[in-house]
């Protein structure tokens, strides 16, 4: 998992097996970076509080957080991972 630099939001990405994830950084229960936090699978929990998110969806798995995170397409070419932004 890692922060990706010179986006023009809070982004991270991540692999788990052969699968790619884009997510918004942030924690949406308290402004908290989520790469902070570790994977389980295809869910990601914030180090802070332990809210989970799903990183297929962006939806809450486990409070405190009430509001999804933003997920976005990835799609690698060759060797390099490219991220769809709004």
């Amino acid at each position: 998992m890692r922060a990706v630099a010179h986006a023009p939001l809070a982004l991270a990405i991540c692999r788990v097996k052969d699968e790619w994830f884009a997510f918004e950084n942030n924690c949406t229960h308290e402004d908290f970076a989520l790469t902070e936090g570790a994977v389980d699978g295809t869910e990601i929990e914030c180090a802070l509080h332990g809210a989970r998110y799903c990183l297929r969806t962006g939806e809450v798995r486990a409070i405190p957080a009430s509001c999804p995170i933003r997920v976005f397409p990835v799609h690698v070419v060759g060797h390099v991972v490219q991220v769809e932004l709004p």
